[in-house]
């Protein structure tokens, strides 16, 4: 699953990339994999890209039940800054997560034991088909990613962070 308003170009890039040169190393490999591309203001361009295990989703009003029936959430962002908040609310959701190295800056995740991070089309697919097809590690990702929400960016550590300042 990947999430992102596409009136931000670092998520246009991050799925033309992935769909381009990413997921047919995915499909090749395990053709029972699909993927789901949501995201408001969606261009022509990104739904032309549907195919062969692709469903362009656009603009969808409740995410809730697409991260509960996915089994990884994707950010294969090249560039950009900052939280990203597609990362987040996957990982709140028990919903493991492969990034590229700027998909996960600034968010303090343990690779391996909170994310999977890959740079290049071959690593990402690679970790994206190990996590897909691994239980034992994607239950892992799935309860690192919770922990490090509560670590990081639970409102209890907003309060505090708040108490602190005032």
């Amino acid at each position: 699953l990947f999430v992102g308003g596409f009136q931000h170009p670092p998520n246009i890039d991050a799925v033309q990339w992935f769909l381009g040169e990413v997921w047919p190393l995915i499909h090749t490999r395990a053709p029972h994999i699909r993927v789901r591309i949501v995201g408001s203001k969606m261009p022509d361009g990104l739904r032309q890209l549907a195919g062969p295990g692709v469903e362009i989703l656009g603009f969808v009003p409740d995410l809730d039940p697409l991260l509960a029936r996915s089994r990884i959430s994707i950010a294969p962002l090249r560039y950009g800054a900052g939280v990203k908040g597609k990362v987040n609310q996957a990982m709140a959701h028990g919903l493991p997560v492969v990034a590229t190295q700027t998909g996960v800056e600034g968010m303090h995740l343990l690779p391996d034991t909170e994310v999977l991070v890959a740079q290049d089309p071959a690593g990402f697919a690679e970790a994206v088909v190990r996590l897909h097809d691994n239980r034992e590690l994607w239950e892992r990702l799935a309860q690192g990613g919770k922990n490090n929400i509560e670590r990081t960016f639970s409102r209890r550590v907003a309060r505090e962070t708040l108490r602190g300042l005032l």
